[in-house]
């Protein structure tokens, strides 16, 4: 099956690739292998290798099958880069790319742009391809840091807004409860304050009886004692 035969369309982009390859119906994990051209020495084949590596042949499905292009191997004119700089204008002005701020087709266009330029550089000079693929990779990672750092600041902001804005009504009716429950074990207590001192009083007078009628009984043993003695003194004389 080739190209010619049945209608292709590759996805767009500003990296230059190879004429699409028929992989098969189905997608197989290993339907992706580095080309190799005929006649080719092995210092070639290592630099088809190494672009292969930096930019990655892409894969997509159609009603036909599956497709996978390969990064053309084609060296770069003066004429390329000026080629490139007008579509990526194009591109920009057709998708309605903003020029400030966070814009995501900006960014997408410009790292086509950026890996096709990463391409032509490195078929000149693979030293200086992969020095750019490290630049192109470290930009990357910083700009994923900072896309997840604002993405988890955002989140964090949204939550405690909401928090703050639902927490309002829920801690006005925790108050209301707490000065409820308070006002209630006030009471309890003042109950059981006016219980003790009754209990108190109550004791207090009951030691008072207790004492008085010991010393009661105690005056009536003394008046005993001193009556039978003066009847046993009248009895001995």
């Amino acid at each position: 099956m080739s190209n010619e035969e049945i209608s292709v369309t590759p996805p767009d982009s500003l990296v230059k690739f190879d004429p699409p390859q028929f992989v098969g119906i189905e997608h197989k994990k290993d339907a992706i292998k580095p080309t190799t051209t005929a006649g080719t020495e092995g210092g070639g084949n290592k630099l088809e290798d190494m672009i292969n590596a930096m930019l990655q042949p892409r894969e997509w499905v159609e009603e036909s099958g599956v497709w996978v292009q390969y990064v053309s191997k084609e060296a770069a004119s003066r004429l390329d880069v000026i080629s490139l700089q007008e579509r990526l204008d194009k591109k920009l002005n057709e998708r309605k790319a903003r020029e400030a701020g966070i814009c995501p087709v900006r960014e997408e266009l410009y790292g086509q742009a950026f890996d096709e330029l990463i391409r032509q550089v490195a078929l000149d000079g693979p030293e200086r391809g992969l020095l750019l693929m490290r630049v192109r990779d470290e930009i990357r990672m910083s700009i994923d840091a900072y896309k997840t750092l604002y993405a988890s600041s955002v989140t964090f902001g949204i939550k405690k807004q909401m928090k703050a804005e639902q927490g309002i009504p829920a801690l006005e009716d925790e108050t209301t409860a707490l000065e409820t429950e308070k006002a209630a074990l006030e009471l309890e207590v003042q109950e059981y304050r006016s219980k003790l001192e009754i209990i108190e009083k109550r004791e207090v007078e009951r030691k008072q009886a207790d004492e008085k009628r010991r010393k009661e009984e105690l005056d009536f043993l003394k008046y005993q004692g001193q009556h039978l003695d003066s009847f046993l003194k009248q009895m001995s004389a």
